[in-house]
């Protein structure tokens, strides 16, 4: 009975969900791409910068290999277990956003901005229209959606701020407002399912924390390491 509530509740958030996207659709992701253009004309390339550093992909290596870090070499199952919903979340929410965009088709802005195009092309392969939803939208969401689980009484702050973030790719021209909206949805719905779900049944993975033995490259990998900490004390 609980899980049907549970899952009711979701379900009519993500209706509410689609029904404002539809009214951006239709309403507001042209004049919000139309009368930002002060912050392409002055603020793209630190704009661009940002996107490029907050990439799906650059940060997925980046946390990747600060989760390798804690659990493989350092065996800190805490610190592993706080990076883990991340990276999940980025996983399964990118890869998600890559069949939806080819499902949806939905042309780039800058067809818009140069063509005079605004429409959905279903089942397209084309980058001119991998629009909707953003990836980077999701990755701000997977990252700070984290710190808006473990602090809820700042989870609105958190919230906001990936947001704002989120809306350097309307400003640069890349997205639309209904894509960046949908992409944080994608991120936080994630990144909240695995951190909770983690918090109530200890994930397999960190039994490797557990045995000393196991992997035994890393394990002496890690304990040289060690050596050479005490060695510079």
């Amino acid at each position: 009975m609980q899980y049907l509530k549970i899952i009711t509740k979701n379900l009519l958030i993500l209706l509410l969900l689609c029904l404002f996207l539809a009214l951006c659709y239709f309403f507001l992701d042209i004049p919000l791409l139309l009368n930002s253009s002060f912050f392409r004309e002055h603020y793209y390339v630190p704009l661009r910068i940002l996107s490029i550093i907050t990439s799906p992909g650059t940060q997925l290596a980046l946390w990747s290999i600060l989760f390798i870090w804690y659990l493989i070499i350092q065996q800190n199952s805490k610190a592993a277990l706080i990076v883990y919903p991340i990276i999940a979340s980025m996983i399964v929410s990118n890869t998600l956003i890559r069949f939806i965009k080819i499902f949806i088709g939905r042309s780039r802005p800058d067809m818009l901005l140069y063509e005079g195009v605004y429409q959905l092309n279903l089942f397209s392969f084309e980058r001119c229209f991998t629009s909707f939803p953003s990836g980077h939208a999701s990755t701000f969401a997977s990252i700070l959606g984290l710190l808006a689980a473990k602090y809820p009484r700042q989870a609105l702050f958190w919230i906001f701020l990936a947001t704002t973030l989120s809306l350097c790719r309307v400003f640069i021209g890349a997205h639309y407002l209904s894509d960046v909206l949908f992409g944080n949805y994608l991120g936080f719905a994630f990144t909240w399912y695995f951190y909770f779900t983690s918090q109530q049944k200890e994930p397999a993975f960190l039994s490797y924390t557990k045995e000393k033995l196991s992997w035994k490259p890393f394990h002496a990998l890690r304990e040289l390491l060690k050596k050479d900490g005490q060695l510079e004390q």
